[in-house]
């Protein structure tokens, strides 16, 4: 067996560095976006937010030039970006800071909470003092905490004085409906509110892109691997030894356990293909498979006693308060299995 990558120490200013559109979405801008013609709300979408990285920028040479620039109404530095899984909200978002260039952070919720939670809130806003763009991708909140958290962060990001933050943040949910079928309480329900109140809402509707191509590569069904057609794989993966790693499901987990999910994308990061055994439940392993994603991992699994993928995360996550999260993952954990046959078969990615 192997071992994952290991992680370095870093500083606040190493962190926000690494804060950059991940090697899935390196490249990708407004003119590689292919709106669905069936759904009008994709070019929509993809117009609003090029016209809006092109304010970022003009309001960016009047700060310079210390010219009066209007106040902007309420909400209209920030955008959320709502829609299912698998619609191009992340495309969009990467394309968005690219289009800024300059001064731009780019990161998931999941990091925004854990580099609050590891850094502390000051120290977290006083790294973003210059930072023109703040774009989060899937702004999930699972607890009243992290409501909070996110409710201040985002107020005083948005409010602060001398040169203005814009924010792009995509979900599935409408920022009026996070939280729902989690928490009741009234508190939460306040604070949800008033995250909702700073958002122009751009709605993006359509299917899954996720499963256009894979009736075309003819791959069928994303199923898992038997041991031995794993092992078989790891052997003729072309990737370099350290960037190539097989570990059994238990192992894996107990080396995440071990860094603070910070570094995880890190790990996929030094990562060219991941081979894990004997999957079973991975409930806790949403964060780490979202960061594979980004990274383009190639993923190959098998699992015990042959469990389809449809069934590796609990009857609780897939149908309960965090469906989309759940489904969402498992929409992506699909896609990387796809996409490593096709690999494997030569049809390329």
């Amino acid at each position: 067996m192997d071992h994952l990558p290991s992680v370095a120490a870093t500083s606040i200013d190493e962190v926000m560095r690494g804060f950059v559109p991940t090697r899935r979405f390196a490249h990708v801008s407004f003119d590689s976006y292919q709106p669905d013609h069936r759904y009008p709300s994709q070019r929509v979408a993809r117009d609003r937010l090029r016209e809006f990285a092109a304010r970022i920028g003009q309001a960016r040479r009047a700060h310079l030039l210390k010219r009066l620039v209007r106040t902007p109404t309420h909400g209209s530095r920030a955008i959320y970006l709502d829609g299912g899984y698998g619609v191009g909200k992340t495309h969009l978002l990467a394309a968005t800071y690219h289009a800024v260039g300059e001064q731009c952070l780019y990161l998931s919720f999941a990091e925004l909470a854990y580099t609050i939670s590891r850094l502390g809130l000051e120290p977290t806003l006083a790294a973003l003092e210059d930072t023109r763009l703040v774009c989060i991708d899937e702004f999930e909140l699972d607890d009243v905490a992290q409501t909070r958290m996110a409710a201040m962060f985002l107020r005083r990001l948005l409010q602060r004085r001398g040169e203005p933050c814009s924010v792009v943040t995509t979900s599935n949910t409408l920022p009026s409906d996070l939280g729902r079928g989690r928490f009741a309480a009234e508190a939460f329900q306040r604070e949800i509110g008033h995250i909702a109140a700073n958002f122009d809402v751009v709605s993006i509707d359509g299917q899954d892109y996720r499963h256009r191509h894979w009736d075309e590569l003819a791959l069928g069904a994303a199923e898992m691997e038997s041991a031995s057609a794993l092992r078989c794989a790891y052997d003729e993966d072309p990737a370099p030894e350290r960037k190539r790693v097989l570990l059994d499901a238990d192992c894996l987990a107990r080396e995440l356990a071990r860094v603070h999910p910070v570094h995880y994308a890190q790990i996929a990061s030094r990562l060219e293909a991941l081979f894990v055994e004997h999957l079973g439940r991975i409930d806790n392993l949403v964060h780490f498979v979202d960061k594979l994603y980004d990274q383009a991992v190639r993923l190959t699994l098998s699992t015990r006693e042959k469990q389809p993928l449809s069934e590796i995360f609990s009857p609780a996550y897939r149908h309960g308060g965090y469906e989309k999260k759940y489904r969402r993952c498992l929409s992506r954990l699909h896609e990387l299995i796809v996409e490593t046959r096709a690999l494997r078969n030569g049809v390329g990615r």
